[in-house]
């Protein structure tokens, strides 16, 4: 029987066009969760946007969906045809990436020790640095350990070992958005490349119990008891919160039809490690391109993102560029073990991440945390196992002596 992906990029992408565009609208139209915190202050927000803006919103935001369709489509016209996917053959660099787990779990023991402060407190020990680099390391381990799941060995069980306690420490800070990632990174491999598939009945089973866990640990960070109303807002609070610096773009500024994405390609320097050399100083935010809006909870809408970017005629072409490069990356993902890896990487962060965290923070999970970082580890590998291979030649040319 031939397999595909039954979620790919355009599902996810898909659930999250509708979740963090449409939901804050529905939200303040009907003012939903009044009494729950901080809605007050976003109805606020909401009421000030004028009527002529929003229906410029809304004409933008219909028209990124066929842009980004488009793009899948043209890429699918123009390619040759793939084949279906399956399990790649097992090496031995893919057996050798096993040993990848031990340093890992040391530096979650150590990351542990360092930023114990913050453990299990919540919000109400916040400490960015300490979750950036729990963060850091799921994504990474994520990585490997689906490198290892789509080629027909064994899972190492210190990547299993590591991975969980990795995601429990997050959210012991109240870490949701990471955990969820790895999450999806299983959806998409166990709809997939799995020898054993998910049904759509284990499907909604695992999406059902990440609701619960993830609304939980978001009502548990704000000391409040889980009941099912609750639940809900601390799933939808997620884009309406998100949607603050979209509402106050909206409230403050004029939409451009064409803008040069300064924003967008001096985030590459942050593709550069600070402990190498810092570039921060160069990197242009959304603000020094001359827009004013605030983001009082954190998140930045992709939505304003892309706007201040782009223009309002740009964005279309940056929607469907987007779908024509992942298209590309899943018909690779077919024939390539790491374009596979990598593909299911990318889809992790679609569904959530892209619309909520500015180029700066995509940029870098999208080249260095997916991309550059796993190229160095495997090449270092594969130069570990080519002199382990000279050494056993120069053994067996000892004893043939």
């Amino acid at each position: 029987m031939k397999r595909n992906f039954l979620i790919d990029h355009r599902v996810l992408f898909l659930f999250g066009y509708f979740f963090y565009f449409l939901t804050p609208i529905i939200v303040g139209h009907f003012k939903l969760f009044q009494g729950f915190p901080g809605m007050e202050l976003y109805f606020g927000f909401f009421d000030l946007l004028p009527a002529e803006k929003l229906s410029s919103y809304a004409l933008i935001t219909l028209l990124w969906l066929p842009a980004f369709l488009l793009g899948n489509l043209v890429f699918s016209l123009i390619a040759p045809a793939s084949r279906p996917i399956e399990m790649f053959p097992s090496n031995a660099l893919t057996r050798s990436v096993a040993w990848i787990a031990v340093p890992l779990l040391l530096l979650v023991f150590m990351f542990a020790w360092l930023g114990r402060n913050s453990l299990f407190g919540g919000y109400g020990s916040y400490d960015v640095g300490v979750r950036g680099k729990f963060s850091t390391l799921l994504v990474v381990f994520n990585f490997f350990m689906v490198y290892q799941l789509v080629c027909k060995q064994k899972l190492s069980l210190l990547f299993i070992t590591g991975l969980f306690l990795t995601c429990m420490l997050l959210l012991s800070m109240g870490g949701r958005m990471y955990v969820v990632q790895t999450l999806i990174v299983f959806l998409v491999f166990k709809t997939s490349f799995s020898l054993k598939r998910f049904t759509t009945s284990n499907i909604f089973t695992v999406l059902i119990i990440g609701f619960v866990v993830a609304a939980f640990f978001g009502l548990w960070r704000i000391n409040t008891s889980f009941r099912w109303d609750g639940a809900l807002y601390s799933f939808l609070a997620e884009p309406v919160f998100t949607w603050f610096s979209s509402a106050s773009f909206l409230n403050r500024n004029e939409i451009p039809l064409i803008n040069f994405p300064w924003n967008f390609l001096t985030s590459f320097l942050n593709l550069i490690p600070n402990s190498v050399i810092s570039l921060n100083q160069f990197v242009v935010s959304t603000k020094q391109m001359g827009y004013d809006y605030v983001s009082p909870l954190g998140a930045d809408s992709v939505w304003s993102t892309i706007i201040i970017n782009f223009g309002s005629i740009g964005s279309f072409f940056f929607l469907f560029i987007t779908g024509f490069v992942l298209q590309f990356l899943k018909w690779l993902a077919a024939t390539n073990r790491f374009a596979a890896v990598y593909y299911i990487s990318v889809c992790s962060i679609l569904p959530f991440q892209f619309f909520r965290d500015g180029f700066y923070i995509i940029n870098k999970q999208l080249f260095f945390n997916f991309l550059l970082f796993p190229l160095m580890i495997l090449f270092v590998l594969k130069l570990l196992l080519y002199w382990q291979s000279l050494i056993h030649v120069e053994k067996e040319g000892e004893i043939s002596l």
